[in-house]
């Protein structure tokens, strides 16, 4: 069933990253913009999903500011996986706590952004002070606070990877993890 519903949320993603909005129905939100709410709410999830079946894993680590880390519990700590081979980034402890508040919770829970976090649809386009990867950076406003950037259509590219790589392990993983011994 994971299987199936990964690759289910990952094609509704699709279609949401490359739809555009266009048409006279959206009004002053016809800007060319694709669905870019219900993209990020599905690939948080996907990220959030796939990182849930190493919670509590003891032989599992990822490499976070130079220290292994496991993934200890619900949450912010689900997105250690970004840490992983499976999304292949190198971000901080502090990013990614951030990451998960201001785009997966404040998206999911109250369909806004958090404060000082702005998605683009293709590159980011603002003057980065910071690449985390080609999906994530930060820069500073004009007020000198620091704003975190999100390409949805990176972050949909590294989910289509993640579930890619995560496929090929789940039938070991998945019946190994704390979530999947309950499906049998």
């Amino acid at each position: 069933m994971l299987k199936e519903s990964l690759n289910e949320s990952l094609e509704a993603a699709r279609l949401c990253v490359y739809y555009r909005k266009s048409d006279e129905k959206w009004g002053d939100y016809a800007t060319g913009g694709c669905l870019g709410f219900p993209s990020a709410i599905i690939l948080f999830s996907i990220i959030d999903t796939i990182g849930s079946y190493f919670r509590k894993d003891k032989q599992f680590t990822v490499n976070i500011d130079n220290k292994k880390y496991s993934i200890h519990g619900e949450g912010w700590e689900h997105f250690k996986i970004l840490n992983s081979k499976y999304f292949r980034q190198s971000l901080s402890l502090d990013f990614i706590k951030t990451l998960y508040q201001k785009f997966r919770n404040s998206v999911t829970h109250n369909s806004v952004l958090g404060q000082n976090a702005i998605m683009f649809l293709d590159e980011i386009r603002a003057e980065p002070i910071s690449y985390q990867s080609k999906a994530f950076a930060t820069t500073i406003d004009e007020k000198g606070d620091k704003i975190y950037l999100v390409s949805i259509t990176e972050l949909y590219k590294m989910c289509e990877y993640a579930v890619m790589e995560f496929n090929k392990d789940i039938d070991i993983v998945v019946p190994n993890s704390r979530q999947g011994s309950k499906f049998h």
